[in-house]
């Protein structure tokens, strides 16, 4: 997943996605000024604030979340994913074993990514079989490794074993698995994996950006939708699936008003200027809220233009509005709904028991939503402990979950 996302940190997406959003002169923010092993002493940037919870990011198997700037992971470590400094299964949140402050992070399939504040460098911990972590090779870490990266970060993004970050000049750069061109470098099919950041394309203009199993979509300003990687189930949202796959960053449709955006597995939802959600690739689950099983553009979700935020993975879908309710759609074997029960959803469904919601992630199977009263809530799959409840028994309705009060 876009872990995924994002699978991803939608809820700050307004501000720290861009420097041009949030009226950042990057000019300024010159890389020699941030030395690759800048501690708590470096400078800090406009935009990166570690004082307030930051949300809740879900991967396949284990989930992280961020409060007040501390980071706290569970769930399956096989491959070091929980960055605890072991690989041992946590069933409750851990502290991250890192003494810096974190913004936002990102959870792929085996590994994890974060910026930290005050220098807004790029962590990256867990698997490393294709090069996800940036550090030059395929060898797992259990604890958190500085990305060398030419300028500060303001977006990082994980696809299942690739990660993307966009930087306070406006580049995007990516690394780690490229079988499907999801790094977009505009290279031949078979060409090699990347174990350290590559620049994509020589804009300077990324807003934001995505990463699912295959492929990756970003916005650039003023906010065009482009879309790479593999492209078998309409997931580039270009009308057809031929070529199957597309290896350099092509622009979706001809609007300009894109906001926000998650990729999953095969597909990828957005958030336009209006408010209105648009779904778009593999919609087999349900998860794309419509009764055919694959849309090949961008299409609307409805008819509501107060969608605030949103998450999507493989099998299900969930959004926030502007009033903090959270609805979720799609599969619903494990109960990664929320709603009570096991019973897929073909439509945006109320669910979290009345909560108001600032952010949420879905995993593989699972979950996890944070409120505005700064609490971890997550449902459904539940054998790795990737729940953080303290055992291995599925919900089928948001749980609040207990983080450490420090690291």
């Amino acid at each position: 997943m876009s872990r995924h996302a994002h699978k991803g940190a939608m809820a700050m997406a307004t501000c720290t996605l861009a420097a041009i959003a949030c009226g950042i002169n990057a000019t300024v923010l010159r890389s020699e000024s941030v030395p690759a092993d800048a501690g708590d002493d470096a400078p800090s940037f406009p935009g990166v604030d570690a004082s307030a919870a930051a949300g809740v990011f879900a991967g396949q198997s284990s989930t992280c979340a961020i409060s007040s700037g501390a980071a706290f992971c569970w769930g399956d470590n096989a491959n070091g994913e929980v960055g605890a400094g072991d690989e041992q299964a946590h069933l409750e949140p851990v502290a991250v074993d890192t003494n810096s402050r974190l913004t936002t992070a990102a959870v792929g399939e085996v590994h994890a990514c974060a910026i930290r504040a005050p220098d807004a460098s790029v962590l990256c911990w867990g698997g490393n079989t294709n090069g996800q972590l940036g550090v030059g090779d395929g060898a797992d870490r259990p604890t958190p490794q500085i990305v060398s990266l030419p300028f500060p970060a303001v977006s990082i993004t994980t696809g299942y074993q690739h990660t993307c970050a966009i930087l306070f000049d406006g580049s995007l750069w990516c690394w780690g698995d490229n079988d499907e061109g999801e790094l977009g470098l505009n290279d031949a099919y078979g060409s090699p994996n990347q174990p350290v950041p590559v620049r994509v394309g020589m804009a300077v203009d990324w807003m934001a950006v995505s990463g699912g199993q295959g492929h990756t979509c970003g916005i650039r300003a003023p906010g065009t939708m482009w879309c790479w990687g593999r492209n078998n189930q309409y997931q580039l949202g270009l009308g057809t699936v031929q070529p199957d796959q597309l290896r350099a960053p092509t622009q979706v449709g001809q609007l300009t008003d894109w906001t926000s955006l998650d990729v999953g597995q095969d597909q990828a939802c957005a958030l336009r200027a209006d408010g209105s959600l648009w779904c778009w690739g593999d919609g087999t689950n349900g998860n794309l809220a419509q009764p055919a099983a694959a849309l090949p553009t961008p299409t609307q979700i409805g008819v509501d233009t107060d969608w605030a935020t949103l998450s999507t993975d493989e099998f299900s879908t969930c959004a926030i509005k502007r009033d903090g309710v959270l609805y979720c759609w799609g599969r619903n074997v494990e109960g990664q709904l929320g709603t009570g029960d096991t019973q897929e959803r073909t439509s945006p469904t109320a669910t979290g028991s009345g909560d108001v919601f600032q952010s949420v992630s879905v995993g593989r199977f699972h979950t996890c939503a944070g409120t505005t009263l700064l609490q971890v809530q997550c449902t459904g799959k539940n054998d790795s402990g990737q729940l953080g409840l303290g055992d291995t028994n599925e919900r089928d309705v948001f749980t609040p979950v207990t983080l450490p009060t420090s690291q």
